[in-house]
């Protein structure tokens, strides 16, 4: 097995990447200025520094020079010195934000020559500093696996650190096949060294059996059992799937079944339709994935379904006020606020929603005129200048019967029933019957 961690750190020695490379690349940062400059400022202009140690265990991962970074960051700190091995930086807290923005710009800029290189790679940094994960493949260039690696992990950690004051560092380190979303290799950096090699990418490419998750995606998909075979846009696919699977079910603490893939487009946004495996079939959640400043957001509407039940459950409490239980069937959709934190009580004045109450005419039309007076003063009541609907829709019992929650939205446009009615209140807490 190669060592080519090794290796890439003579690559990016060789190419002149320091620790503070990200201050090379900032043409508009302006220097602290001199000592002398220093001077002129008075007692009431002084500004409160603070001090940040950056450790030797950094300098000695990005293997650069000590004094060459002494010298570098003295033209963006008050001062810099030396405590060992470590540096300290004393800096302003302006100083401090330029220089956090120039190591922010800097990840940025790598990860922006990952996609230009091919729209696959990728890079996840947690927002704690704790975990970064690489995804791309063998192929990629010496000089740009240098600069993911080492150049982007290095500013990473700086920003971290100079956010934090933190100069105890750990940062878990993955490198994914962009391809298979097998893991090639991972590590705690600085404590262990990251070694890879060609065997390391052959097997990522290998299935062991023990990905049941990526081999059901292909089966329900409909493409062919050996991932091998498999097209680049297919093997492309399926990653995305197992990846856009795999953050909500670690979101929700749940499997979930897949229904439909879209790639996303000028069009249409990349998304994946699924399902709770507990749930039921007709709950289908849409899982949205965007692509900003080299990092993956995910974005769903779970929550909406989530505070469902809950609703359902104060409207059905109203109506059976009025109706038989036995002959309404409700169900509700919500369009605005569903995040599943609202407490059941209060659920009706912080979830806009529609709810559809279908009730069967041989048991509930006696009292259908009454239900339908109650319903503006209950909106008026419960809602409270958030917008809903309560949508009333009376069918023959054998008509009735046939709707269910996975199709009453095709039933709606059908001509099978004998009363109709809907009620709407607004945000300014209008209410129109039609």
């Amino acid at each position: 097995m190669k060592n080519l961690y090794r290796q890439l750190l003579a690559v990016v020695t060789a190419a002149g990447i320091f620790i503070c490379s990200a201050c090379a690349g900032m043409t508009n940062a302006e220097p602290a200025g001199d000592k002398e400059n220093r001077k002129d400022v008075t007692d009431e202009q002084t500004v409160k520094t603070e001090y940040i140690t950056i450790p030797a265990s950094l300098l000695k991962f990005s293997s650069s020079d000590l004094q060459d970074n002494i010298e570098a960051f003295s033209d963006y700190c008050t001062s810099v010195r030396q405590s060992g091995d470590d540096m300290i930086i004393e800096v302003t807290p302006e100083q401090k934000e330029t220089l956090i923005q120039m190591h922010e710009d800097n990840i940025r800029e790598v990860m922006d020559d990952m996609v230009e290189a091919d729209p696959s790679y990728s890079c996840e940094l947690d927002e704690d500093y704790s975990r970064v994960v690489y995804r791309y493949d063998e192929n990629i260039d010496g000089v740009l696996q240098a600069k993911v690696l080492l150049s982007l992990t290095t500013s990473y950690a700086l920003k971290g650190i100079m956010e934090t004051g933190n100069p105890d560092w750990h940062i878990h380190a993955e490198i994914v096949n962009c391809h298979t979303g097998a893991t090639v290799v991972e590590g705690t950096l600085p404590d262990e060294a990251i070694n890879f090699g060609p065997d390391e990418w052959e097997k990522s490419y290998v299935s062991t059996g023990e990905d049941e998750q990526q081999k059901e995606i292909m089966r329900e998909t409909g493409l062919p059992a050996d991932y091998s075979a498999l097209t680049d846009t297919q093997k492309s696919a399926v990653t995305s799937i197992e990846d856009m699977l795999t953050w909500m079910e670690g979101k929700y603490q749940q499997k979930f079944c897949y229904v439909s893939y879209a790639p996303g487009d000028a069009i249409e946004q990349e998304h994946l339709k699924v399902y709770p495996e507990q749930g039921d079939e007709s709950d289908i959640v849409t899982v949205y994935r965007t692509y900003e400043n080299g990092m993956y957001r995910y974005e769903d509407d779970y929550g909406a379904i989530l505070m469902r039940p809950a609703y359902e459950e104060q409207v059905r409490a109203f109506a059976e006020q009025y109706l038989p239980s036995e002959g309404i069937k409700i169900y509700t959709e919500i369009k605005n606020g569903g995040s599943g934190a609202a407490e059941e009580e209060a659920i009706l004045n912080e979830v806009s929603a529609v709810t559809y109450i279908f009730m069967d005419d041989a048991l509930c039309s006696e009292q259908y005129e009454v239900f339908l007076k109650a319903v503006p003063d209950w909106l008026t009541e419960n809602c409270q200048g958030v917008p809903a609907g309560i949508y009333l829709r009376m069918a023959e019992p054998e008509a009735w019967e046939q709707i269910g929650r996975s199709d009453y939205e095709d039933k709606l446009r059908k001509d099978i029933y004998t009363e109709e009615a809907e009620c709407a209140i607004s945000g300014s807490g209008k209410v129109t019957v039609y």
